[in-house]
C-alpha cells in the first residue's frame, strides 16, 4: 500500500510540475536549494530483492551528510522504489535528519533516483540524483518544495 501511495504522489507531482507544458494551466517552478552536492559511495550491499547504498559528502546548508538508500527491485531489475534516510552535521550543535521516498531507474552504469525528502527542520526537497557506478560518486540536485 505504501508503494502505491508513493507512486500516486509522484505521478501527481509530475502532472503538476509539467502540466502547463502539456496543455494544463498550472506550472511548478523549481528552485535549487543549494549548489549540486557530490557524494562518495562508502558502502554497497547487494541483495536479491534490495540493494543498499551508503554515501557521505558535503552538502551545502546541511553540512557533512551521511545517507543510506534502500533500492527495491521491480521485475526488470532496472528500476523500482527507493527509501532511505540521512543525517547532516551542520556544526557542533546542529544535526539535521531527513527521510526520503521515491523511484529509481538504471541506464547502463548510471542509477537515477528521484525522491521526495522531509527534513527535521520542516523543509522539503525534491532530490534528483545521478549515481555513477564506475566512479563511486553521485550528484545530488536538491530543489526546494517547502
Amino acid at each position: 500500500m505504501k508503494k502505491v501511495l508513493i507512486t500516486f504522489a509522484l505521478l501527481a507531482f509530475a502532472h503538476t510540475a509539467f502540466g502547463a507544458h502539456h496543455g494544463g494551466d498550472e506550472a511548478l517552478t523549481l528552485e535549487k536549494r543549494q549548489a549540486d552536492a557530490v557524494m562518495t559511495i562508502t558502502n554497497v550491499d547487494l541483495g536479491d530483492d534490495i540493494t543498499t547504498i551508503s554515501a557521505k559528502g558535503k552538502m551545502g546548508e546541511y553540512g557533512t551528510v551521511y545517507v543510506t538508500y534502500h533500492l527495491r527491485y521491480n521485475a526488470d531489475l532496472k528500476s523500482g522504489f527507493v527509501t532511505g534516510s540521512g543525517r547532516g552535521a551542520v556544526d557542533a550543535d546542529t544535526v539535521l535528519a531527513g527521510a526520503f521516498n521515491g523511484i529509481w531507474t538504471r541506464d547502463g552504469s548510471i542509477v537515477k533516483i528521484r525522491e521526495l525528502v522531509q527534513i527535521s527542520d520542516g523543509t522539503q526537497n525534491l532530490d534528483v540524483i545521478d549515481i555513477d557506478m564506475l566512479k563511486d560518486t553521485f550528484v545530488i540536485k536538491a530543489y526546494t518544495l517547502k
